[in-house]
């Protein structure tokens, strides 16, 4: 395992220097006692021991102790983010959004774990950009066994970024004859193992009742991979979701805040009364009145 070998994930070179560093300043081996123990070359060991070469190379190296900020950043990566790697070993992160204020959240969050500050660029097509390079960070996204631990530690922050991604307050005023407002809690995936730990999460950590249903085949987002909806159907875990978790989204969080609030006024019918002279459907989307 050389140190400069780009074939080498870079967060397994990180855990052996750690070994390295670790069994010579605290346990006092000599590096060729060391070279044997970790598998490499004794002139590896020595180098890196005497800082003349590092097995991170000139990358990014984010901070990734487990952080409310980083919990939200894996939510909202493995919901909506692109992880991305050049031919020429550039490694980046990238988010593209309809949403300005999940943008800024993203932003946020990664300059936290970079080290720097990070800004929202906006496309010509209305798009918001949240961007980073960083290896260490690539390959630490891209595995949700290596983000479990950060996710149970701040399990209401990974959930949030997930559900910024990828959840909505769905909301339907429906019936034949006597108008009902539905409301439900929903994130969607195509990734049924995330779900179901998501699901895990929001019963062991907030004792949150949820289901898993199968949707659509062809969805418009992911062409012919099927999607699953994970719901939260009943009003008290609702009312945990909304104030143990929540959206980060205002637009998002104000919905559910106002569903709730009319439900447990005035009960579905009237609610749904209530509803329509608080917002209006345009486009199949629930937007606020003027």
């Amino acid at each position: 395992m050389a140190g400069s070998s780009p074939r080498v994930p870079l967060s397994v070179r990180a855990r052996a220097y750690a070994t390295v560093l670790a069994l010579t300043e605290k346990q006092g081996w000599g590096y060729g006692r060391v070279a044997r123990h970790v598998g490499l070359s004794p002139s590896t060991v020595y180098n890196w021991i005497v800082g003349r070469h590092s097995p991170l190379g000139s990358c990014n190296k984010p901070n990734l102790t487990s952080s409310p900020c980083l919990s939200y950043l894996a939510g909202a990566f493995l919901g909506d983010g692109s992880l991305i790697r050049s031919t020429s070993y550039h490694y980046e992160l990238r988010l593209r959004v309809k949403d300005r204020e999940f943008a800024e959240w993203v932003c946020t969050c990664l300059g936290s774990v970079i080290g720097r500050p990070k800004r929202v660029r906006a496309d010509e097509k209305g798009f918001y950009i949240a961007r980073a390079w960083s290896r260490l960070l690539y390959e630490y996204l891209s595995s949700l066994d290596s983000i479990r631990g950060t996710a149970e530690e701040f399990p209401a922050k990974f959930i949030r970024g997930f559900a910024d991604a990828e959840g909505s307050a769905a909301i339907s005023v429906g019936g034949s004859r006597t108008p009902t407002l539905w409301f439900y809690v929903v994130l969607v995936n195509t990734n049924l193992e995330l779900l179901n730990y998501i699901k895990l999460l929001l019963w062991t950590k907030f004792r949150i009742g949820s289901c898993i249903l199968l949707g659509k085949k062809r969805h418009s987002m992911w062409s012919k991979l099927p999607c699953y909806y994970l719901k939260i159907g009943r009003r008290e875990g609702q009312r945990r979701f909304a104030n143990l978790i929540g959206f980060g989204i205002e637009r998002k969080q104000s919905k559910m805040r106002v569903a709730l609030s009319l439900l447990d006024a005035y009960g579905p019918s009237r609610a749904a009364l209530q509803w329509q002279r608080i917002f209006e459907k345009r486009r199949r989307i629930w937007v606020k009145r003027d």
